[in-house]
Parts: structure tokens; sequence; C-alpha cells
């Protein structure tokens, strides 16, 4: 019996955040649920590019 996906919603009414160093908007993932308060970059090129931006 195939799986059923865990998501059947809107993906427009998730939370999101803009991206501390590009400014893009981040959408809400659910590897991300346990930690999105921590969540601060978009990628890991946004996070190796930290030390670039101007806080």
């Amino acid at each position: 019996m195939p799986q059923k996906p865990s998501f059947k919603g809107n993906k427009q009414s998730l939370p999101s955040k803009p991206c501390k160093s590009c400014g893009r908007d981040m959408t809400w993932r659910k590897a991300w649920a346990k930690n999105w308060d921590q969540v601060l970059y978009c990628s890991d090129a946004c996070r190796k590019n930290k030390a670039a931006t101007p806080p």
C-alpha cells in the first residue's frame, strides 16, 4: 500500500521569514520543525557567507 503524503494543505499558509544573509524569504520545512526559531540562513552558501554581510 503506497504511503500518503504527510502534507495536504495550502503551502502559502506556511510560516516564512527572511534569510539573515541574502534576505530571500524562507518557507517553513518539515526538517526545520524542531528548530524553526534557530534557522537563520536559507542555504549552506548563505551560511558560509555570513561573515561577508553586515549585521
